[in-house]
């Protein structure tokens, strides 16, 4: 079984959001990147926000946590 699950994932031009729940430590984040400034955040969220920071992640730039690295 996955321990991590893509519960929605978008692309709206440069912009793709991904909204993942990790089984292991039963969270959710919003992970999202933007391909023309390379801008890449993780926001923690609530099952209540979820749709919320999904729809408009970086209007949550604020909460973010790092970004995990890709060379991780």
């Amino acid at each position: 079984m996955e321990q991590v699950v893509d519960l929605a994932t978008r692309k709206s031009g440069s912009i793709a959001v991904a909204l993942v729940w990790d089984r292991s430590d039963e969270t959710l984040r919003v992970f999202a990147y933007d391909g023309l400034t390379g801008e890449e955040i993780v926001v923690p969220v609530s099952g209540d926000e979820a749709a919320e920071v999904y729809r408009h992640p970086f209007a949550y730039t604020a909460r973010a946590i790092k970004a995990p690295s890709k060379k991780d």
